[in-house]
């Protein structure tokens, strides 16, 4: 017990799972609440303050939308619009997503090649103990019908050459610096996977919304051509400001979404506290990786024990620390 209590990480991982209950969830719901009307008073100044960036990761949405709403203010404020980086983190800002640029066909091909060679776990989120995985060769995996998202952990991830170039890219820092209003970002998350046709249906293809942290931007990349019918990730432009309903996705018609389609390769950046969702239609093998950047400690962090890389993390983060 006391080793648990040594590690913050790990401390912070229990504290996350049990404010999951219902008993302490609710307790969250009733203090946010009040806590919501004091922040609402001082909207017109930036919710920054320590107590804030912590307590962020326990509560639900409320006063994390209205952090977001002030930074999207504050943003539409200061930005240069002849700036081409400030016209990139604007179109993030206003419709949740921006393509950014396309890698180079030999890396796609190489970064391909990679990860069918490597090990792959039997969920989109290879260490968070709340799913159950295995770690299994890529062609058993696309050879199991029942199985269709598979992921790769963080460290086998950056040791592909590609992806470690785009965590290192400048543009990528620059961008995710600019949108979150601070110098102070991180790297928190790296996953790749794998998806395809199954007889199984995971709840990600359904809209639903990301709340890992207050303060979060999300980098992917395409190794595989994407469209509508084929694994395209689906977005509800713009939803990143709403104040969320958890009831909302239910009521949002098809023709309101766009499919975030394009060819291996492309690097879009997405806020993914706009719904969203993967796609349950595919025909050939999808393979992506997502990267997560967040200013504040970051829910999914924890629970997904993404810690167990922080070396690997850290490694990066530090290098492009100002």
């Amino acid at each position: 017990m006391f080793k648990i209590f040594s590690n913050k990480d790990k401390l912070l991982e229990l504290l996350l799972r049990i404010s999951q209950t219902k008993i302490i969830n609710f307790f969250f719901q009733i203090l946010e609440s009040i806590l919501f009307l004091y922040y609402k008073r001082k909207f017109k100044k930036e919710i920054s303050s320590k107590f804030f960036i912590y307590f962020q990761l326990f509560c639900n949405t409320k006063i994390s939308a209205l952090y977001r709403r002030r930074k999207h203010e504050i943003l539409s404020e200061k930005l240069d619009s002849t700036a081409e980086i400030d016209k990139k983190v604007s179109e993030i800002s206003n419709k949740s997503y921006v393509k950014l640029f396309n890698l180079e066909t030999s890396e796609v091909k190489s970064t391909i090649d990679y990860f069918y060679k490597q090990k792959i776990y039997t969920s989109h989120v290879p260490k968070d103990l709340a799913y159950k995985n295995e770690l299994i060769s890529v062609d058993e995996f696309l050879n199991t019908n029942s199985l269709n998202y598979g992921s790769f952990d963080i460290s086998t991830s950056l040791n592909s050459d590609a992806i470690n170039k785009v965590c290192s890219k400048n543009e990528i820092w620059e961008i995710a610096r600019k949108y979150l209003n601070t110098n102070n970002v991180k790297i928190y998350s790296i996953n790749t996977m794998l998806t395809k046709k199954s007889s199984k249906k995971n709840y990600v293809v359904n809209l639903h919304v990301d709340f890992d942290s207050a303060s979060m931007l999300t980098f992917f990349i395409y190794w595989t051509d994407v469209e509508k019918n084929n694994g395209a990730t689906r977005v509800l432009p713009g939803s990143h400001l709403y104040l969320h309903d958890r009831k909302l996705a239910g009521y949002v018609y098809e023709p309101l979404t766009k499919y975030l389609d394009d060819k291996s390769g492309s690097v879009f950046a997405l806020d993914t506290w706009a719904l969203h969702s993967g796609n349950p239609n595919i025909i050939k093998p999808r393979l992506v990786t997502w990267i997560r950047f967040s200013s504040m400690p970051a829910q999914t962090y924890y629970l997904n024990r993404n810690y167990l890389y922080k070396k690997d993390l850290n490694k990066i983060n530090n290098a492009k620390k100002i």
